[in-house]
């Protein structure tokens, strides 16, 4: 059970990896800090911090908890740091005050002014639990924002996650008796960690509390807690974080996806009763006319959905037509700082009579280069950097692109959408 304790709380603490800070460059930028001397007795030395504040971001609740991690996580117990040039070893955390233990006698008067270097630390990244609430993927969305903004804060070096899972699943082996691998050594695998992040999400008609407690490794003691209680997620980033698993047997099609006749009667979206993929009896389907398309006509069923899809390896989905078919996926991503400015990526694949499991990983999608030229401004839009990011997913749109296909008439039909990670 002791195991068990440590564990989780090295997993926990990697999912509280402090968010990226309000004002970056400082928390990036912040690499010592000042300290008074309080009193010395033979080689420890207690001193009093000079605390920074970081600026707060308004509305952006992640940001002012990464803020809270950085600030609490600034000195642990146990780990080495600098001071004025010399190795010293933080012996206790009190608030704003330690202690901290040189190798040899110092004789600092007291109010000497001391410069601290802040040591780099390394955390371990591990799943919020969401324990109530709607939102299960909030804890997973939330965790992959803290990570990238632990990264970027400059403080902290992250386990990576998929380590974490397989250290984990030896040591609940191990102490099964399934292995003769005792624990002490699997919990070898943690003791690179500095600090573990552990907490649980709550939400109640949209207002979260958020529990968390950092760990320092070495001693196994909780060092600090967080505790908020707030929306999450500004309305504006509300975005859909699910899988999707869209297989249309419902009695009608979810309002995101566009039906109806489209592009000047070329086309026609709409739900079939009759043909579904793997024996199932509902899909999507697409009646079109290339001839009345015209040379840059993309004949497709859309989703204008906005989802954050960075949980996600690619989409996969069944496709079949009546006639033999290239068919043309494209995803439309936007920049966070202005909605308007979007990429689209896309990419082709074979369809044919029958049903096909279509599976197109989102690193190998290309930009558009149609869209640079003209689709954008057709749009109303402005075409962005080319950098995907699929956490701004605009929409996405799957069929036949009349640039890659011969002018005929014919129907295409859609099924089992979803979004996979591998």
């Amino acid at each position: 059970m002791r195991w068990i304790c440590i564990i989780l709380s090295l997993v926990f603490i990697s999912a509280c990896a402090p968010v990226k800070p309000v004002e970056q460059q400082e928390q990036a930028g912040l690499q010592f800090i000042e300290g008074t001397v309080q009193a010395v007795s033979g080689n420890e030395v207690v001193i009093s911090l000079k605390l920074p504040e970081f600026k707060k971001t308004p509305d952006i609740p992640i940001s002012e908890i990464a803020h809270q991690v950085v600030q609490k996580s600034l000195f642990l117990e146990g780990i080495m740091t600098d001071i004025n040039g010399m190795p010293a070893v933080i012996k206790d955390v009190r608030g704003s005050n330690i202690t901290v233990m040189f190798e040899k006698p110092q004789t600092y008067p007291a109010g000497t002014v001391l410069k601290l270097t802040i040591p780099k630390k390394t955390i371990a990244i591990v799943d919020f639990e969401v324990i109530r609430g709607r939102e299960k993927e909030a804890g997973r969305v939330t965790l992959e924002g803290l990570t990238s903004s632990l990264i970027d804060s400059g403080h902290f070096t992250v386990v990576e996650r998929s380590k974490l899972k397989v250290i984990m699943n030896e040591l609940e082996l191990s102490l099964s008796g399934l292995t003769k691998e005792p624990p002490e050594k699997i919990i070898g695998g943690f003791l690179t960690a500095d600090i573990i992040l552990t907490g649980t999400l709550a939400e109640i008609s949209g207002v979260w509390d958020i529990n968390l407690r950092l760990v320092n490794v070495r001693t196994g003691h909780a060092m600090a807690a967080i505790a908020m209680r707030m929306p999450l997620f500004k309305p504006g980033e509300l975005r859909d974080a699910s899988a999707m698993n869209e297989d249309f047997e419902g009695d009608a099609v979810n309002p995101s996806w566009q039906i109806g006749y489209k592009g000047r009667g070329a086309f026609l979206v709409k739900m079939d009763t009759t043909a579904g993929a793997e024996n199932s009896k509902h899909s999507l389907k697409i009646d079109f006319d290339l001839a009345k398309a015209g040379r840059n006509m993309f004949v497709s069923a859309e989703n204008r959905s906005k989802r954050d899809l960075s949980l996600f390896s690619g989409i996969e989905f069944y496709v079949k037509a009546d006639i033999p078919l290239t068919g043309h996926l494209a995803l439309f991503t936007s920049e966070r700082e202005n909605p308007n400015i979007i990429d689209a990526w896309v990419g082709n694949f074979e369809i044919g009579a029958s049903w096909k499991l279509i599976r197109i990983p989102f690193e190998q999608l290309a930009i558009g280069r149609g869209w640079i030229k003209e689709g954008a401004e057709r749009y109303g839009a402005k075409p962005g950097k080319q950098i995907l990011d699929v956490s701004r997913v605009e929409s996405m749109r799957i069929g036949v692109h009349s640039g890659n296909n011969p002018p005929v008439k014919g129907t295409v039909w859609i099924d089992k959408v979803r979004f996979y990670r591998e």
